[in-house]
């Protein structure tokens, strides 16, 4: 989760957010201060696709041309489908 809210802190084009896109980013954020601050909780697999929803949400205003960007979304697709099995 940390990688991802880097790399959206830098990558997002914030001017073009629409009021759906402010929601989803207060929401990836609040996903991430609630488990940033536990050092031994492991996200649930509900907010992990939430967080991975609301990234989706984002990806119109987000520069994607890094391959990071796209490894990190596989990764948190494959994460949850892992969960859900």
């Amino acid at each position: 989760m940390a990688n991802m809210i880097n790399y959206l802190n830098v990558s997002l084009y914030e001017a073009q957010f629409t009021l759906k896109h402010e929601q989803s980013r207060r929401r990836l954020n609040e996903i991430y201060d609630s488990y940033s601050l536990k050092t031994n909780a492991r996200p649930i697999v509900s907010d992990i696709t939430e967080f991975y929803m609301n990234v989706k949400e984002l990806i119109n205003v987000t520069d994607t041309d890094d391959p990071d960007y796209t490894r990190y979304m596989r990764l948190l697709r494959r994460y949850i489908r892992l969960c859900d099995a």
